[in-house]
């Protein structure tokens, strides 16, 4: 489960460049050598729209006012009980300043909450006074060298807030949103997040479709020259993103370790795996495509590149390119053209009827559908 995680991390890193390696009709023949479509139409799927909970409405609500939450800064007092603290410290052991992340800190926030025992030692204390507190880290602790160690750290307090809430009234909805009462506000947030799922139900209904058409189709091998050229640039991004959070302290090999990995060979053989699945949905994809003759014209790549570079302000086609990919938007397009042919001709059905796995927790998804509009 853990490596799971992980090469989604990875995944993460070269999900755009996965996208944007579209292919023309000369491809799509290349990959007629390797795929035998099942059946693609007449597919069953089920469609489930989550109900809009309170709770989630409560949220925004509780988003409306955090907002709208002010702090003051308390000048006249010592800490209470409920307050944020600004605060520098130092902390040493056996007279030595701890070396690990957040053993010292400057302009460190607490919040001062007793019934967590968060910042309690700094009740009653006032601003500029400097504060000794004794502290020993559990035996478990995640850095070895202090776990179980008496420390010492000495905190300086800075100053000192609160916040104030406001009260959720009719008024404070009528001079904040274009809504005149908490009531209609409530009912504007459930039609939007009832507009929501249902365009996530609607989503996850296409993929159920296109995974199920890739799953009855048949699948003899790769062009390996692909294989390896998308590899290759997937193992040279994870390397250039490591590169630069290395200046954070961690080697190249520490973070290689973080994400799960032991040596560089057994991350390229997971993306090895993550690449060829992708390349089975892609190869179906432009099968379909190529069959049913589904295309894409010149005029919808260039008004759907026109629509990022003012969605994104991007000022030049090069610079476009040069972050999504000369054929980024021909996949796209092509993508959803696809899925909503194959959508058409599915049949929906009660989910008790369902007879496939649920797909909601896939392995791997077409790039395309994290970025369907």
């Amino acid at each position: 489960m853990m490596k799971r995680q992980r090469i989604s991390a990875v995944a993460l890193v070269g999900v755009i460049v996965l996208s944007m390696m579209g292919c023309g009709k000369s491809e799509v023949n290349g990959y007629d050598k390797y795929v035998t479509l099942g059946d693609y139409k007449g597919i069953k799927y089920t469609k489930t729209v989550e109900e809009v909970t309170d709770d989630e409405i409560q949220g925004w609500l509780d988003s409306l006012i955090a907002g709208l939450t002010e702090r003051t800064e308390i000048t006249n007092r010592a800490v209470r009980d409920g307050d944020i603290v600004n605060i520098d410290y130092v902390g040493t052991k056996d007279g030595k300043e701890l070396e690990f992340d957040f053993g010292s800190a400057v302009g460190y926030y607490v919040v001062i909450d007793s019934d967590s025992s968060s910042g309690v030692e700094l009740i009653g204390h006032n601003i500029d006074e400097e504060i000794s507190i004794d502290f020993t880290f559990p035996e478990k602790f995640h850095n070895e060298e202090i776990a179980g160690a008496s420390v010492n750290f000495k905190v300086i307090i800075n100053f000192i807030q609160i916040e104030t809430t406001p009260e959720l009234t009719d008024a404070l909805v009528r001079e904040n949103t274009e809504y005149d009462t908490i009531d209609a506000y409530k009912d504007s947030i459930r039609k939007k997040l009832e507009k929501t799922n249902e365009a996530e139900a609607e989503q996850q209904a296409r993929n159920d479709i296109f995974k199920k058409a890739v799953e009855n189709s048949t699948i003899s091998g790769y062009d390996e020259a692909e294989v390896d050229k998308l590899v290759n640039e997937e193992f040279e991004r994870f390397q250039r993103m490591v590169k630069e959070i290395e200046s954070d302290g961690h080697s190249y090999e520490d973070l290689l370790f973080i994400y799960g990995y032991y040596s560089e060979e057994e991350l390229k053989i997971e993306i090895t795996e993550y690449v060829k699945k992708y390349l089975e949905e892609k190869m179906v994809l432009y099968c379909i495509a190529d069959k049913e003759g589904i295309g894409v014209t010149s005029e919808e790549t260039e008004k759907k590149a026109g629509e990022y570079m003012e969605d994104y302000q991007i000022g030049t086609k090069k610079e476009l390119y040069g972050y999504f990919g000369e054929e980024y938007f021909e996949v796209s397009i092509l993508s959803e053209k696809v899925m909503t042919f194959l959508k058409e001709n599915a049949v929906l059905i009660d989910s008790a009827e369902a007879s496939f796995e649920d797909n909601s927790e896939k392995v791997f998804d077409f790039p395309h559908f994290s970025i369907m509009e």
